[in-house]
């Protein structure tokens, strides 16, 4: 897990030393525009994580097309991402049927119903984040631990820090008089503030633990993070479109079913992603060893 720890390690120094460099990141950048100095810290961490990744997956040697999991001829690589994607809506279509069917979401009242739009910009927005998730979590990540600890190891790890950066937070609102060094570090601290009570959403990180395992079952069948990227994007697509035209209904009798994170991936989302990974491994195993007979 040395790989592992390399990678969280390049993560963590990545917040402390954008921590630092917030205050007089945040001076220059009122020169032209007034901006949140979580948002200043954020981008910071960002581009130092990002710089530090370029490095560290050289030396690595993870920085060939295999190992990034793009190995794969490109209309081969687009067909398993199409594929990926529609399993991806048949994966989220049921989910989302039965928060609607049992009025655990509704539509809001003041929806427009300009759904063309709202899909469109699902859309761009989860081929966007699956691109980049996929490449580190599947791709960089998912090589590097397989390659020191197997491929359980490379399943697991990287599924559960996926999960475990959904919950950060970091919002701090200071007036832009009083902004000083000491806020990089109160910025700091307030990422992990939801930390402190997690059972509030555990429900909510075991499902999306489940799904980086989904998805990582995925790039171990098929070599490449194509279908990943595919199933990721639905997924994005579905929750961005349902959190735009509907909300929460708190009244609703089943409405534990979904966590506080966003609404929609709680226990429900659990029991579902997980039927669907022991269905694949199910699958797998019989593929394989009708493969192995023939």
């Amino acid at each position: 897990m040395r790989a592992f720890a390399l990678f969280v390690a390049l993560l963590g120094g990545s917040l402390v030393v954008a921590a630092v460099l917030t205050y007089p990141a945040w001076w220059l950048v009122s020169l032209i525009s007034i901006e949140p100095v979580h948002r200043v810290m954020h981008r910071i961490a960002m581009l130092l994580a990002l710089i530090g990744l370029v490095v560290l997956t050289r030396r690595l040697g993870l920085s060939d097309k295999e190992s990034l999991g793009y190995g794969l001829p490109r209309p081969r690589f687009l067909k398993q991402m199409g594929v990926g994607f529609v399993c991806g809506v048949g994966l989220m279509f049921p989910l989302t049927a039965l928060l609607l069917g049992l009025d655990i979401r509704e539509v809001k009242p003041d929806f427009d119903g300009a759904w063309l739009g709202l899909i469109v910009s699902g859309l761009l927005t989860g081929l966007t984040v699956a691109f980049i998730e996929e490449t580190f979590f599947r791709g960089v990540l998912f090589t590097a631990v397989s390659r020191t600890s197997g491929a359980a190891a490379a399943i697991i790890a990287p599924s559960v820090l996926y999960a475990s950066l959904h919950f950060l937070g970091g919002k701090l609102r200071v007036p832009p008089e009083e902004v000083s060094w000491v806020h990089g570090f109160e910025v700091l601290s307030k990422l992990f503030e939801r930390y402190v009570e997690p059972l509030t959403f555990a429900d909510s990180f075991v499902a999306l633990t489940m799904l980086g395992v989904l998805f990582a079952l995925v790039r171990l069948r098929t070599g490449a993070i194509a279908g990943c990227i595919g199933l990721h994007a639905a997924g994005v697509a579905f929750i961005a479109v349902l959190r735009q035209a509907t909300r929460v209904n708190p009244e609703a009798e089943m409405a534990m079913l979904v966590g506080s994170y966003d609404g929609v991936i709680g226990w429900a989302a659990l029991v579902w992603f997980t039927m669907i990974a022991a269905a694949f491994i199910v699958w797998n195993r019989v593929f394989s060893g009708r493969r192995r007979e023939a």
